[in-house]
């Protein structure tokens, strides 16, 4: 008795699972009545191509960030030597001028010597 009830059971599932494909089978032959392949294949074709003139777009916009980003720091780089080198120049001159004020100095010449090198500096940054 079990093993036919079993079976029935099989039966009914299987007769329930042709239904659900007959349905199915519905839907997609509708699916394809409305699909038109070659306008898809047209449509699939033209966004292949736009999406490789965008990839081309994004490489130039990529490499061309990339050359002003360099630029950019090459020009730091400039600046920072030409920076450095000014105040290398205003070390050593301001340093012999300490070596050769520090008499003057205790005479009261220190501030004159003072107000020469900020003149100096005041020339150098507006240039």
């Amino acid at each position: 008795m079990q093993a036919v009830s079993l079976r029935l059971q099989t039966m009914k599932s299987t007769q329930t699972m042709t239904e659900c494909m007959k349905g199915v089978t519905k839907a997609m032959v509708g699916m394809n009545r409305q699909l038109n392949l070659p306008a898809m294949r047209r449509i699939m074709m033209e966004f292949e191509k736009q999406s490789e003139v965008m990839e081309m777009k994004q490489e130039l916009m990529n490499d061309t960030i990339d050359e002003v980003m360099d630029g950019e720091g090459t020009e730091e780089d400039e600046t920072n030597e030409m920076v450095n080198q000014v105040l290398d120049e205003i070390g050593l001159d301001f340093g012999q001028k300490i070596k050769a004020g520090e008499g003057a100095m205790a005479a009261g010449a220190g501030e004159q010597e003072e107000d020469d090198l900020q003149a100096r500096l005041d020339k150098l940054r507006k240039t």
